[in-house]
């Protein structure tokens, strides 16, 4: 895990320069969370092969990164924004 900093403008909105960096943003304003383009075609490719589970796979997730020492402030965060950044990416 890592903190981005960005400065944003009209001309360069935060989605996009995020973009450039291989991240996808949960959100396409102020996003809190962004996911690595990588993990985002790992799970694409995972959930063609199963049943899609996104709640057990952020559950998996947020147990490893909590074993890191990242603990997420509050319950079901992770699941919430990594949901409409898989969702987005699947769509666009």
């Amino acid at each position: 895990l890592q903190v981005v900093n960005i400065s944003c403008c009209q001309c360069s909105p935060a989605p996009l320069q995020l973009m450039m960096h291989g991240l996808f943003a949960c959100t396409p304003v102020a996003p809190s969370l962004v996911v690595d383009i990588h993990v985002l075609e790992l799970v694409k490719n995972l959930f063609i092969q199963m049943t899609p589970n996104s709640t057990a796979w952020c559950k998996a997730l947020e147990k490893i990164l909590n074993e890191q020492g990242y603990k997420l402030n509050t319950k079901d965060s992770l699941r919430c924004w990594f949901s409409y950044a898989y969702h987005w990416y699947t769509v666009l």
